[in-house]
């Protein structure tokens, strides 16, 4: 399996800071999303979340060379995103592969498997997920989201300790152990904290609408996805988001640095200079 990707594009030496979100902050943006005044249903953003996910795939693992895409989902809206990624990868030519062991009860995620179905894209189960997973070229983790608390349980504990280091060092004894392209926060990592469970870490992470507090500590390729915010919502919360290229639903930000640490950082050299200024009157 090769493991190249497309080089990141150029970036100056100055990193680019966004203001990064706790799990509190970015369930108010959503919430205001889908208020009567932001006009958003929960299809709509799950569409355009789950594309950018697919349009994060394909610029870095192409079908060319990574046809097989292993969909790991959870029951939540995350788990939706992922439904909706692994649809447009069938139709980019791609071979997906669904986990989806734990379904949503709503109505939206049973649509959403039905759109699969009639594509005849393969649903495994808990039991089959080393198998497919040995046979996957690349790995999207759709499986918790920034609402996500606690240890994993099972039927998803087992199978997010098959991409932990230990098992993967075992895995690839005999065969590479795919990439993994995490959506909006790594499965397992708290949002806020970052890797504090020692849980396995991705090649790549799609962040959706704003970085979350816990991805700064995430060094791989870095992603934005999910263009929905209108500028009014973007300067409430002082996102600071980039500039989505032409039709792209998704810019990188490989070693952007969240906005508070800018702000602390000149807060403390205020306060700093605040004293030096007093020392030399006295």
């Amino acid at each position: 399996m090769s493991s190249s990707s497309p080089s990141s594009s150029p970036r100056s030496s100055s990193p680019l800071r966004i203001r990064h979100l706790s799990a509190t902050e970015a369930l108010k943006i959503d919430e205001e999303l889908m208020s009567p005044e932001g006009g958003f249903s929960i299809d709509q953003l799950m569409e355009l979340a789950g594309l950018s996910c697919a349009q994060t795939v394909f610029a870095c693992y192409p079908p060319t060379e990574f046809p097989n895409v292993l969909v790991a989902c959870g029951p939540g809206n995350q788990g939706g995103d992922g439904l909706v990624a692994a649809r447009h990868l069938y139709h980019w030519g791609y071979e997906p592969t669904v986990w989806y062991p734990k379904e949503g009860k709503r109505e939206l995620f049973q649509r959403l498997k039905t759109q699969l179905n009639n594509l005849r894209i393969t649903f495994i189960n808990t039991e089959d997920f080393q198998d497919a997973l040995g046979q996957a070229d690349v790995v999207l983790d759709s499986v918790f989201g920034f609402s996500f608390k606690g240890e994993p349980r099972e039927p998803f504990k087992a199978a997010l300790q098959n991409l932990c280091y230990e098992s993967r060092v075992e895995f690839e004894a005999r065969r590479p152990m795919p990439p993994i392209i995490s959506v909006d926060i790594p499965s397992s990592w708290d949002v806020e904290q970052g890797n504090v469970s020692k849980a396995f870490t991705p090649s790549v992470l799609v962040s959706l609408t704003a970085p979350k507090l816990g991805s700064r500590f995430f060094q791989g390729r870095h992603f934005l996805g999910g263009r929905f915010i209108s500028e009014d919502l973007e300067e409430k919360y002082d996102l600071r988001l980039p500039d989505y290229p032409g039709c792209e639903h998704i810019v990188e930000i490989t070693g952007a640095r969240p906005l508070e640490e800018q702000e602390e950082y000149m807060s403390q050299q205020a306060s700093t200079n605040g004293q030096g200024g007093v020392g030399s009157e006295s």
